[in-house]
């Protein structure tokens, strides 16, 4: 199965500030038509780097068997690291880069690195044509004010219409169909 997964953060760049960011699933049911899964993600104090792994590893996470994942995401840590196969390499060198520090964010890496296990994955920056809604999306959740208890705490904001085939969902839970 092939699968496209959408990463926009309201931010670029390693400054910790408030900050939400949007995931996005996409694929082709049975009968062909798209069904898309979403959500997304808000956090009071945050670095991009965090919040696109947090995404991705919310994304990955809804797919329960073996497929063929493009990820979309303007995040160009998770761009080198995954173009120059530094996450292999982490694992292999305990969670240490090339210069032997501990990996930043390596709990958060170690998470997605068991989520892409089991599947084939493509990275790109490629613009694509949900990435204006979700920014618009993103930009009313960084109006609002959440008042999170604790400041590293994130909030998941559901967004209904980004959830298509509610209905094959049901059906899903009940194990008849799955991504």
């Amino acid at each position: 199965m092939n699968v496209n997964i959408y990463i926009e953060t309201a931010y670029s760049g390693p400054a910790k500030r408030r900050m939400a960011g949007a995931w996005l699933v996409e694929y082709l049911s049975k009968s062909g038509k798209p069904v898309t899964r979403g959500g997304l993600l808000y956090a009071d104090i945050t670095t991009e780097n965090e919040m696109a792994l947090l995404l991705l590893k919310h994304a990955l996470s809804i797919l329960t068997r073996t497929c063929c994942v493009r990820v979309f995401t303007g995040c160009i840590h998770i761009l080198n690291t995954m173009h120059n196969h530094w996450l292999w390499q982490w694992q292999e060198n305990g969670w240490k880069n090339a210069k032997g520090k501990t990996v930043g964010n390596a709990f958060m890496w170690k998470q997605c690195a068991a989520l892409l296990e089991r599947h084939v994955a493509e990275w790109t920056d490629e613009a694509h044509s949900y990435r204006q809604c979700m920014r618009g999306r993103i930009r009313k959740e960084m109006e609002r004010d959440h008042k999170l208890k604790s400041p590293e705490n994130y909030l998941v904001v559901e967004v209904p219409e980004w959830n298509t085939g509610r209905e094959k969902r049901r059906h899903e839970e009940k194990g008849t169909e799955s991504i």
